[in-house]
Order: C-alpha cells, then structure tokens, then sequence
C-alpha cells in the first residue's frame, strides 16, 4: 500500500499507528529446529488454522490454566 501524503492539518497517521504498537503490541519468539518447523507449518495449513491463531490459544490455554491454580 502507498503511503500517503502527511496530513495538511499536522496530523501523520503513520507516527499515530507506530507509536500506537510501541505502547500496546509485544512480540513473542521462539527458535525451533527447521523440520519442527515445516511439519508445525504443513499442519497449520492442513487444518485451515493460522500460525497465530495456534499461538494465541495456547497462551490462552496456559493463562487459563495459571489463573485457576
């Protein structure tokens, strides 16, 4: 996508939504081995399922399971 032209009224858009992720995104990695990670992905797409998704319901699963302890 294009990146627009700034704003005539001063407002910029683009520092808005970056500045908006620095205070309220964080990122999680992990490094597995290389086959771990194809068959993990084959997976994913075998079951119609985003990596994310997968990702998310696991911490969702784990948070859960904290909670109740």
């Amino acid at each position: 996508m294009p990146r627009k032209a700034k704003d005539p009224n001063g407002f910029n858009q683009q520092a808005y939504q970056n500045q908006w992720i620095k205070e309220n995104m964080k990122c999680v990695s992990a490094s597995y081995k290389t086959e771990f990670v194809l068959e993990f992905k084959e997976a994913c797409k075998k079951l119609n399922l985003s990596q994310s998704e997968v990702f998310r319901q696991a911490m969702t699963d784990t948070i859960n399971k904290a909670n109740q302890k």
